[in-house]
């Protein structure tokens, strides 16, 4: 009899925080990692990890902040990608209980529990200089010391992989770009924090860059600088595994990066123009850190019809070069698919397993709330969820995710 009042109390409690409380996600990034053997192309959204629960939510979802530290942890040398990625990462702090309902860490200490040879060394660390020559020599001072740098590009973070004068390097785990100032407005560059790893901080070496440039061009894999006009690069012996950045840097760049290709080998390689991305119809996550437009004409763009943020999930019907038509709030629109980062096709998931871990539980049950909250100020055709999750969400059957399923998520795990 007192078993079972405790179990009603439980599931009274667990009740009204669920259909109280509101898990927010952050960020949703890419879904595959270019090349799981560098730590520097992890991203948010590989299958591998992407579901794994981070509290109430999922790394997909709201990982950007762990998968920087856990990049840390490997160019530190405290970890190696051998058996260490954001997904083992977010379970070791997960399992301990490290994660609010919404994601966050209770206590950065956790961080240095879960890996003993890394910890965070300050608090964040918000900007003194408003400009970019200023924001780097800050960062850059803390590199100096020895210590790795994070930094929140608004509200997302991204791994600092060097800085060579004002050009910032980073490796982020929503998108393939690589200097920090060409991808996000300087104003949205707001702090940082830093980070003691096993060894000291020595510099780096960049990852390729692919340049979309009309003729043929050299570039060396190790060094990673492709110029369209003559520069020159000097670095240090890179270690042989690309798992660990240990080797000092110190390049004269004239060019500007935007993409970004796994380095492989160490060999010289050649590269002929670049083939332009190939999208199709189908589901896609909105990876752009300011708002996207969604143009009535995909020709003459001045009249927008919706805006996308960050996460927003939209279907897209059919494809025109890099515009992809969708239809939103019962209106057809255009997107610029460069934006966007197609899901993959449809996943056959279980019952209420919409994060795919096995089961059906306090995690998935976040999402849904989540998803509802979000629905009812999104327009129609926008999502936070896939065709495919929204399926295994609708416990009930009926189409439609409401109150209904939230209490049948209820009745699961209380049982």
């Amino acid at each position: 009899m007192q078993k079972a009042k405790e179990t009603g109390i439980r599931c009274l409690l667990l009740a009204l925080l669920m259909v109280i409380g509101v898990f927010a996600g952050v960020f949703t990034p890419r879904r595959y990692a270019l090349a799981a053997e560098d730590f520097r192309t992890w991203r948010q959204l590989d299958e591998r990890w992407g579901n794994t629960a981070m509290g109430g939510t999922t790394v997909r979802k709201s990982g950007c902040y762990i998968t920087s530290i856990a990049m840390a942890a490997v160019a530190s040398g405290a970890c190696d990608t051998k058996d260490f990625d954001p997904g083992v990462f977010a379970k070791k702090l997960n399992d301990m209980g490290a994660f609010s309902s919404g994601g966050a860490l209770i206590a950065w200490a956790s961080v240095n529990k879960a890996i003993p040879d890394i910890s965070i060394a300050t608090a964040n660390l918000y900007f003194k200089s408003s400009d970019q020559k200023g924001k780097a020599a800050e960062m850059k001072e803390y590199l100096d010391k020895g210590l790795y740098v994070i930094c929140n590009v608004g509200g997302h973070w991204v791994y600092v992989d060097g800085i060579i004068g004002d050009d910032v390097y980073m490796a982020d785990p929503a998108k393939d770009e690589i200097m920090m100032f060409k991808a996000y407005n300087n104003a949205s560059i707001t702090c940082f924090q830093a980070l003691k790893g096993k060894n000291p901080y020595s510099g780096f070496t960049p990852l390729t860059i692919k340049e979309e440039v009309s003729e043929t061009s050299s570039i060396t894999a190790l060094s990673s600088t492709t110029t369209t006009a003559t520069a020159t690069v000097t670095t240090a012996k890179a270690a042989a595994s690309s798992s660990k950045t240990t080797t000092a840097t110190k390049a004269a760049v004239t060019s500007k990066a935007t993409s970004v290709s796994a380095v492989k080998n160490s060999a010289a390689v050649s590269t002929a123009k670049t083939a332009p991305n190939e999208y199709m119809a189908g589901e896609y996550y909105c990876t752009a850190a300011e708002k996207v437009d969604v143009f009535a004409d995909m020709k003459d763009q001045k009249t927008s019809i919706a805006a996308l943020e960050y996460g927003n999930i939209v279907n897209v019907v059919s494809v025109s070069g890099s515009y992809g038509e969708v239809k939103i709030g019962g209106k057809k629109g255009w997107i610029d698919l460069s934006k966007f980062e197609y899901a993959g096709t449809a996943q056959d998931l279980e019952a209420g397993d919409i994060n795919s871990d096995g089961s059906a539980d306090k995690y998935d049950l976040a999402l849904v709330n989540e998803y509802i909250t979000k629905s009812e100020k999104l327009p129609e055709g926008v999502s936070v969820l896939t065709s495919w999750e929204i399926k295994a969400a609708d416990l009930s059957g009926d189409g439609v995710i409401n109150n209904t399923d939230v209490l049948l998520y209820l009745m699961h795990i209380c049982n």
